[in-house]
C-alpha cells in the first residue's frame, strides 16, 4: 500500500498499468491504496472480477480491469477493451497478461510476488519495443 501511494502521482493519463501475480498477492489492493491517494473513496474501488470492468472517477479517471475471468482473448471487444485502452484515463489491468496480442506496445508490468502474509514484492518496469 505505501507503494502504491507513493506511485500514485507517477501514472498520467494514457498510461496501462498490467498487474500480474497468483490470486490474493496484493493486486487489487494495489489498485485501491493508488486510487485512494488520487482522491477516489475507499469504498468504491472493489474487484472488478466479476463486472470485468469498474470506473472510478477523478483527473484523469481510473478504469480497473479484471481479465482472470476472461476465457478468450477475443472476449476483450465484448468488455470494451480498446475503448478503455485508447480513452482519456489510467489503466489497470489485473491479469492483463491474459490479453496477449491486444496490450500496446508500450505499458507498465507491475509483478506481484508473495513474500509472507503481510509483505509483497512487487517488481515495476517499463515494456516497450
Amino acid at each position: 500500500m505505501a507503494l502504491a501511494r507513493k506511485l500514485a502521482n507517477s501514472f498520467v493519463d494514457g498510461d496501462i498499468v498490467v498487474l500480474k501475480g497468483e490470486l490474493g498477492s496484493g493486486k487489487t489492493t494495489f489498485v485501491r491504496a493508488l486510487a485512494v491517494a488520487r482522491g477516489v473513496h475507499e469504498s468504491q474501488v472493489n474487484s472488478p472480477s466479476y463486472t470485468f470492468v469498474n470506473e472510478y472517477g477523478g483527473r484523469p479517471p481510473i478504469y480497473h480491469i479484471d481479465l482472470y475471468r476472461l476465457g478468450d482473448v477475443s472476449e476483450l471487444t465484448e468488455i470494451g477493451w480498446d475503448d478503455y485502452t485508447s480513452r482519456d484515463g489510467i489503466v489497470f489491468v489485473e491479469w492483463g497478461e491474459r490479453a496477449g496480442p491486444r496490450l500496446p506496445d508500450r505499458y507498465y508490468l507491475a509483478e506481484f510476488s508473495i513474500i509472507d502474509e503481510e509483505q509483497r514484492q512487487i517488481d515495476l518496469s517499463l515494456v516497450q519495443p
